[in-house]
């Protein structure tokens, strides 16, 4: 009896300490972060372990208070808290904050062409010695160990002999007790310059982190995480298993509307939109998507915003957004309801509309007190003035909820660059803002204006027209790990920063989960999705989509000492005879007349046939020119440009004696 009631004793005993062994594994971990970055499913529901999301930047610190000069103040670079000596090195502190917490979104950016890359160092629960060690770029956007998913640099531009680019980190680093993050010059002696952004979580005291331990990227550990999150960002686009499909077809008159219902506890997965139109431009800004979860009002968004392409149909794909060179528009958020949910297209402009197919997918969905309703709203500002800068207000919401995303559609008109504008977020009634940035286009994942399209999980500019010359441009950011919960409310500014005194169309989508009562300041605007667009008068060769080279390489390519429209030109470089470059560029209305071309000519540049839309326009074009300069040719017969159009550049030849002729410039056309 005695043996068996020892035998009890230590069988209880033993499940004791194996219980006590899994409460106290932690409940953050590296694991358990990359799962949560790949599940749609968790931006639907309030945390499973309470946090705030934060922000520390190289904002300018004379930035203190809105009703105080500085407030616009735009001296965001190399902004650190301290300078300190460690081991005999200066090492500048970019951020120091208290745990449990992680770091979940880093970027930034450099003058590259000026210094040599610098050292990050980053230091984890007060330790002496750095966990995470080395050249900048390899460790935010070159890291071999994370990929490219979750490491990487985009809008690669060359300005002035130097290449310039946003460089992102998504890979999460948490940490249990503190988290400190430096920055060591390559030369004390060159004035180099660093903007940073660095989005990281503050967990309640109680909640239990792991931290990253020095050598956890090179172990490989985590490979097995970081495929699986690495594979769910970038298989997006692939039909949901399992999912049930609803449809909506048909031709919506000018004024009318149509709708569809579904019923039960279910989560619309992903909702695809084609539509055709006489005019799509303005079609795309006039066709409405509204929709109501369990008899709330939560989504008002002209289509083409809604889907991050603005009025111009450009293909791209993210986490969160694609679109094909069909015209077909996909976003997947996860939207779930309890009982009903109804979908509107409304059809307020002037033309007919034709629904080629609207598909909504959706799956059960078991509701619980962490789900939440899925909002989308649009706020236009046309015609604002940037003769003074100003804040305004992406949006402003009342209730809880989690912030998880938006996209900015813009016309520029000007040749100046209009992006210097910080985003300001307030939470909870903050009086100064959690997150001030340094800047539209760090906050959108690029840098330093650039004109180049892009696409990553969580980042995109696929149009970029508008940056350096009147033009659209399409900028949008999917939150994932650094989406922002906040309890009682959300406002959300961003500077208006333009560097010429002129006028701008404005128009920003947000993209929020709230709970039943929570609401946003603002919904429909009717007359606001019918005014007319704007386009620009002429093409930027640097904007052209590249179809097809046979030869060389295509760069972006700027110098302030030349005279480029927009400060760029498309640069075909290392090319030789018979080698061809097809560009196609898009004109939203026909135009008809005479065609001008500006090309940039040098000692080193081709002899080359031009061709558009399969008629050849120039022939045996000399590009060639003791010194760099810009000419304009005009060609002999008109030219019709509508909807896609298809330039063709074939190398002739053009050897120079004691030159190496390899390179082409071209600027933009227009027609006259």
């Amino acid at each position: 009896m005695r043996k068996i009631i020892l035998t009890k004793l230590f069988v209880l005993i033993c499940c004791s300490m194996i219980a006590q062994d899994i409460d106290s594994k932690p409940e953050v971990t590296i694991v358990s972060l990359l799962n949560e970055m790949g599940d749609k499913d968790e931006l639907a529901k309030l945390p499973q372990y309470a946090y705030k999301t934060l922000q520390a930047s190289s904002y300018s610190r004379k930035s203190v208070s809105e009703n105080k000069e500085g407030w616009f103040d735009n001296a965001d670079a190399s902004q650190f808290i301290r300078e300190e000596v460690n081991e005999g090195r200066k090492e500048y502190v970019l951020m120091d904050v208290e745990g449990p917490g992680a770091i979940v979104r880093f970027w930034s950016t450099w003058h590259a062409q000026k210094f040599s890359m610098g050292t990050l160092r980053i230091y984890f629960d007060n330790a002496s010695s750095p966990q995470i060690e080395g050249r900048i770029d390899e460790i935010i956007s070159s890291n071999k160990y994370v990929g490219t998913s979750l490491s990487h640099k985009v809008a690669s531009f060359q300005e002035n002999g130097g290449w310039f680019e946003g460089h992102n980190l998504y890979f999460p680093l948490p940490y249990a007790k503190h988290c400190k993050v430096t920055y060591e010059k390559a030369d004390e002696s060159v004035d180099d310059v660093l903007y940073y952004q660095i989005n990281y979580r503050r967990y309640a005291p109680e909640v239990s982190v792991e931290t990253y331990q020095k050598g956890d990227w090179e172990t490989g550990r985590f490979q097995e995480s970081i495929s699986a999150a690495s594979k769910k960002l970038v298989q997006h686009n692939l039909t949901i298993n399992n999912g049930k499909k609803n449809f909506l077809n048909g031709v919506v008159k000018a004024g009318g509307s149509v709708s569809i219902q579904l019923n039960g506890n279910k989560v619309v997965r992903k909702i695809t939109v084609k539509i055709n139109a006489a005019h799509m431009e303005q079609a795309l800004r006039s066709t409405v998507i509204a929709m109501e979860f369990d008899g709330e009002k939560t989504v008002w968004v002209p289509i083409g915003d809604f889907f991050g392409t603005g009025y111009k149909l450009s293909p791209h794909r993210t986490w969160m957004s694609e679109l094909n060179k069909d015209g077909e528009m996909g976003l997947n958020f996860p939207m779930p309801f309890q009982n009903l949910a109804k979908i509107t297209i409304h059809n307020f402009g002037k033309q007919e509309v034709e629904l080629e197919n609207v598909e909504i997918i959706h799956t059960p969905w078991e509701w619980d007190s962490r789900s939440l309703y899925f909002h989308a709203n649009w706020r236009n500002y046309p015609n604002i003035s940037t003769s003074e800068k100003k804040d305004i207000n992406y949006i402003e919401i009342k209730g809880k909820g989690k912030y998880v995303g938006d996209a900015l559609v813009l016309f520029n008109n000007s040749y100046e660059w209009w992006g210097e504008g910080d985003e300001k977020i307030y939470v909870d009634g903050e009086t100064f803002p959690s997150h001030f940035g340094t800047g539209t286009e760090d906050y959108y994942g690029y840098a330093w204006c650039s004109v180049v399209d892009f696409e990553d999980p969580f980042i995109a500019q696929p149009i970029g027209d508008g940056n350096r010359s009147p033009g659209l441009t399409v900028n949008s950011r999917w939150r994932s790990l650094d989406a922002i919960p906040f309890d009682k409310s959300l406002k959300f500014d961003m500077e208006i920063w333009h560097w010429a005194a002129t006028e701008m169309d404005y128009a920003a989508t947000t993209y929020w989960y709230g709970t039943k009562d929570s609401e946003a300041a603002f919904r429909e605007a009717v007359k606001s999705v019918q005014l007319p667009l704007k386009f620009s008068d002429r093409f930027e060769a640097e904007g052209f989509d590249i179809q097809q080279i046979n030869g060389g390489e295509v760069i972006t390519q700027a110098f302030l000492s030349y005279d480029w429209s927009a400060r760029n030109h498309l640069l075909w470089k290392n090319i030789k005879k018979n080698d061809s470059l097809t560009l196609t560029f898009y004109s939203e209305k026909e135009r008809k007349g005479k065609l001008t071309m500006v090309f940039t000519n040098a000692p080193d540049y081709v002899v080359v046939d031009v061709s558009l839309n399969g008629k050849v326009i120039f022939k045996d074009l000399d590009l060639f020119a003791e010194k760099v300069s810009l000419q304009e040719y005009l060609s002999e017969n008109e030219v019709i440009l509508k909807g896609e159009n298809s330039l063709v550049l074939k190398v002739k030849g053009g050897g120079r004696k004691g030159v190496k002729v390899d390179k082409l410039g071209f600027d933009f056309l227009k027609v006259d």
